[in-house]
C-alpha cells in the first residue's frame, strides 16, 4: 500500500458528519462523531486534530445498546478511573 492510499482512506469527524447527513438526511453533528469515534476506540489523533479510517466508518453507525451505555457510565463514575480523572480535573485547576 503506497502512503497515499492510506491517507486517502482518512477523514476527518467533520467530514463524516457531512457524509451521513448528505446520505440520510439525518444531522448528525462532528462532535457526536467525534465522541463515538473515541469512545469506541477508532480515533487517531495527531496533536488535536481526529482522523477516522474509512474502514471504521461502518462501526461507527452500529447503535449502541442500554446495557452498553450503562456499563460505561458505571466504568467511569467508580473505582480508579473516577480517582484520576479527579486528579486530573484538580491538577488542570491548580495554579501554576
Amino acid at each position: 500500500m503506497k502512503d497515499d492510499d492510506c491517507l486517502d482512506s482518512l477523514l476527518t469527524p467533520e467530514e463524516i458528519a457531512r457524509r451521513i447527513t448528505e446520505s440520510s438526511g439525518v444531522h448528525v453533528s462532528a462532535r457526536t462523531v467525534w465522541e463515538k469515534a473515541r469512545r469506541i476506540g477508532v480515533a487517531k489523533k495527531i496533536g488535536r486534530s481526529m482522523l477516522i479510517s474509512v474502514d471504521d466508518v461502518p462501526a461507527l453507525l452500529i447503535e449502541e445498546t442500554r446495557d452498553e451505555r450503562r456499563q460505561r457510565r458505571s466504568r467511569i463514575r467508580t473505582g480508579a478511573d473516577a480517582l484520576a480523572m479527579l486528579q486530573r480535573a484538580r491538577k488542570k485547576r491548580a495554579p501554576v
